[in-house]
């Protein structure tokens, strides 16, 4: 870093012989204000992450993203009110979530460089996450990066012996992990969430967090929804 070490000390002493703050100040934002504002941005961008994260890293009943909607599905909406009565669950001992505030499209390539895709990774990654809504193309986009559960996993097996004929499946997201097609998604599209909520146009999948600690009452919520229609 011989290279590095001798341009810092140029431009430490080209700056030294400025005259007066302003000077320098104005030489270092013509030069450097892209890495300025490149520091700063990533700064606010992790700080946001941790902020995001740390919010909700108190214990849940259940978690759950909607994604790319504009419904009015969050926690306190009539929809998150209607399930809490529905599963029982007591909020003094534990949470229950909805965060409709997520805007992504995997399908679309909106992903990497989105900031909600990177804090849905953090929610994923640290097991936060239960389980998302997306339209289907987006889900199955989503699943080939292995960030959904395969429903194939032995936790599953009582959704998918409830919900076999709804199963939306995707690519693997390693050719060594399967040869085959990769149940990642269980159709919503008729329940509630469209019928009434209208969370999209065509379709709405739920998709299980690659690490969730919750199946069980990812199934209630889906008995919930698909209760809904009958």
């Amino acid at each position: 870093m011989k290279w590095l070490r001798s341009f810092l000390s140029a431009e430490k002493e080209k700056i030294a012989a400025l005259s007066g703050p302003k000077a320098k100040a104005e030489y270092i934002w013509q030069y450097y204000k892209l890495w300025i504002i490149g520091v700063v941005c990533g700064v606010s961008l992790l700080g946001y992450i941790i902020y995001q994260v740390n919010s909700t890293l108190s214990e849940n009943w259940l978690y759950v993203t909607f994604t790319n909607t504009y419904a009015e599905v969050g926690t306190g909406s009539d929809l998150w009110e209607d399930f809490v009565a529905f599963s029982d669950f007591d909020l003094k001992k534990k949470n229950v979530v909805f965060n409709n505030s997520s805007y992504f499209d995997y399908a679309s390539n909106q992903g990497a460089g989105n900031t909600y895709y990177q804090v849905f990774v953090a929610y994923v990654d640290s097991g936060t996450l239960d389980c998302v809504t997306m339209d289907e193309a987006s889900l199955v986009a989503l699943g080939a990066t292995g960030r959904l559960l395969d429903l194939n996993s032995e936790e599953c097996t009582s959704i998918v012996d409830k919900y076999a004929d709804r199963l939306v499946y995707c690519e693997p997201y390693d050719e060594d992990y399967s040869d085959d097609l990769v149940p990642v998604g269980i159709d919503v599209s008729d329940s509630c969430l469209m019928t009434e909520y209208q969370l999209y146009e065509d379709s709405c999948v739920i998709g299980i967090g690659a690490y969730s600690q919750n199946v069980d009452a990812v199934e209630l919520f889906l008995d919930y929804l698909i209760g809904e229609v009958s």
